[in-house]
């Protein structure tokens, strides 16, 4: 019945999305010729993607899940992964002192909102719903639940390079943040974001009386050279029950587009956290890409990266009620460390139309992959994907 349900919800927003791309443009044509409509005057945007995938697990897992993934969980299955709509009037310097305020309301519906919204149990989920505005040309403040400052990937599929996530995003760390932000930009090429928040889960209610920090250093000291700074510091409940203690993680990327065609990315953090009677949570990893694009058509996305959860905190934890988050076999040992590699084939045939087919590969020091109805260090995966943006 849920899953019907939920079909029927999905199903409802592609609608939506197809009746959108088609009606859309007729409609703006509509409004700026009426000089006196209210999205005319707002200046409101609505966009959004569809989003399905179908995953081969070749190792047969009896219990239907990729182990150790997030957002690909489900194997041997088509899954129903995102329709997200978002409506949005950007803050704006320029223009009337209206134009300095705006907002953002981003909606997802399908199997991934299980994740972005971390209840397990709801395919429905507001990823962001925030405020912002704009005193000065550079300062900007926002307040209300965004995408976190941490990281490379993204929640949205056709911002990352490759279909699957990647262990470092997946396992180690958050997706979006709720309170408040305020970013400055120095100069075109160097700017400082920092966020007072409830919880590094996401989590729109906080779990103890304590506000956690989260700030991004964003430089660009070549044109074709990115470097970003970021890190994360405050009490936060953990994995295993215990009353709140200090996390911290501090990490970089760099990004190199290297030729008109190929773009190179290297992100790397550190993690630790107290926890009361045992040794301290510990987690760190380090990913590559190689982005490859031949034309505006076809592209070649290329993805390395170790991922260590020393204390066993973070692997593991997952449950199938939620897009089977990193959920392991029944009795795996708790730490590890994980490697995998993902070769990830994408082609536009139209430009708002994304097709990938992805192989990867994913290794353990640890029995912590399904295999039939036995335990394996290792899984490998074959996937597909379309994504119609509108």
């Amino acid at each position: 019945m849920v899953k019907r349900m939920m079909t029927r919800r999905f199903l409802f927003v592609f609608g939506i999305a197809v009746v959108g791309w088609f009606f859309v443009p007729a409609l703006s044509s509509m409004a700026r010729a009426e000089d006196d409509s209210l999205a005319n005057k707002l200046n409101l945007s609505l966009y959004g993607y569809v989003e399905t995938s179908y995953t081969q697990n070749f190792n047969n897992p009896s219990t239907g899940v990729n182990n150790n993934r997030s957002f690909d969980g489900d194997a041997n299955s088509f899954r129903p992964n995102m329709a997200q709509l978002v409506l949005e009037k950007a803050a704006s310097p320029a223009g009337a002192l209206t134009d300095r305020a705006g907002f953002r309301l981003k909606l997802n519906f399908g199997e991934d909102a299980k994740f972005t919204g971390g209840t397990g149990s709801d395919d429905f989920d507001f990823q962001e719903a925030y405020l912002q505005y704009m005193p000065t040309d550079n300062l900007t403040f926002q307040a209300g639940r965004m995408n976190t400052l941490i990281g490379y990937e993204v929640i949205e599929s056709p911002l990352n390079p490759n279909f699957s996530r990647s262990f470092l995003f997946g396992i180690g760390e958050p997706f979006t943040v709720t309170g408040f932000r305020a970013t400055f930009d120095f100069s075109e090429s160097a700017s400082l974001a920092m966020s007072a928040i409830n919880s590094f889960k996401g989590l729109q209610r906080d779990e103890n009386n304590g506000k956690s920090f989260e700030a991004l250093l964003s430089l660009a000291p070549l044109d074709n050279v990115g470097v970003s700074i970021f890190g994360f510091w405050g009490p936060e409940d953990n994995s295993f029950g215990e009353a709140s203690a200090d996390r911290m993680q501090v990490g970089g990327i760099l990004d190199v587009q290297a030729t008109d065609q190929l773009e190179l990315v290297l992100e790397g953090y550190y993690g630790n956290q107290a926890v009361p009677g045992a040794a301290n949570a510990r987690w760190n990893g380090l990913a590559g890409y190689a982005i490859y694009e031949f034309n505006d058509q076809w592209g070649l996305h290329v993805r390395g990266e170790v991922f260590e959860d020393a204390a066993g905190y973070f692997s593991c934890f997952g449950d199938v009620t939620i897009g089977n988050a990193h959920v392991c076999p029944a009795g795996a040992a708790n730490d590890q460390t994980l490697w995998e590699t993902t070769w990830t084939l994408q082609y536009k045939p139209v430009p708002n139309l994304i097709t990938r087919a992805e192989f990867r590969y994913d290794k353990s020091d640890r029995a912590t992959f399904q295999d039939g109805d036995g335990v394996s260090n290792s899984q490998s995966t074959l996937a597909g994907e379309m994504i119609f943006l509108f």
